[in-house]
């Protein structure tokens, strides 16, 4: 297994985010919605039957230029996603991304933290990110604030890269991925998936928060994902 190699925690520079919001992410970010939509319908089932009226309030951790919410809000109404980033570059590029959507009602961006939320406790009905946890290089602290601001009954969906077993394995990833990318693009792949953890390692944060080591899976050749809805699991102390 090749060690961890981190990249910087924040992507704030204009080529950056611009690269990014460029590159061709199309099939994950609908992958990625189709997976959370049961969890945010549920959610919305059980709001409802509990007489709430107001949108379900989710919170998107490390949204760089908002793509998934706005697929997400694309698909679902009656939902407020608040959607956090600790790159401005990134989030001025997701601001006009909303507003040609339409969708500024509905996704309110915060230049936030995810390591320090400025968020009460229990004041999110769940959690996603896609694609965060590789750049944090104490993932624990995002664990911790998850699991703060969670609601009970709430849901949690998170996925991210998966680090190759071997530097030829990476090289195999950016080839089949990233082949039609610039150069710059090519590197923050490569460079991503080098700072990605194992499966094993997101299974020991999982433990650390009490949480079913069984809710990390591998689940393509890059990616894994945590899935949690049960709220008697995620509100274990």
């Amino acid at each position: 297994m090749i060690p961890r190699q981190l990249e910087p925690e924040v992507m704030d520079t204009r080529e950056e985010a611009i690269d990014y919001d460029a590159m061709d992410h199309s099939e994950v970010n609908q992958q990625f919605t189709e997976s959370v939509l049961p969890f945010i319908t549920a959610s919305q089932q059980q709001q409802v039957s509990a007489g709430y009226t107001q949108p379900l309030r989710i919170l998107d951790l490390g949204t760089g230029t908002a793509l998934i919410p706005i697929e997400i809000c694309q698909r679902v109404s009656q939902l407020q996603i608040i959607a956090t980033d600790l790159a401005a570059e990134m989030l001025k590029v997701a601001q006009l991304n909303i507003q040609g959507a339409g969708l500024t009602e509905s996704i309110l961006l915060e230049h936030t933290d995810a390591k320090q939320l400025p968020c009460e406790n229990q004041s999110f009905a769940g959690v996603i990110s896609n694609s965060l946890i590789h750049h944090i290089p104490e993932p624990q602290s995002v664990f911790t604030e998850i699991k703060r601001v969670l609601k009970p009954g709430g849901f949690l969906f998170l996925r991210d890269l998966l680090r190759p077993d071997s530097p030829a394995a990476l090289d195999r990833l950016v080839t089949l991925y990233a082949t039609d990318a610039n150069p710059h693009q090519r590197q923050m792949f490569h460079d991503s998936l080098h700072a990605a953890l194992t499966l094993d390692e997101v299974r020991t944060l999982l433990h650390s928060c009490n949480w079913p080591v069984s809710a990390a899976q591998v689940t393509s050749d890059r990616h894994w994902t945590v899935s949690i809805s049960d709220s008697s699991i995620l509100t274990r102390a």
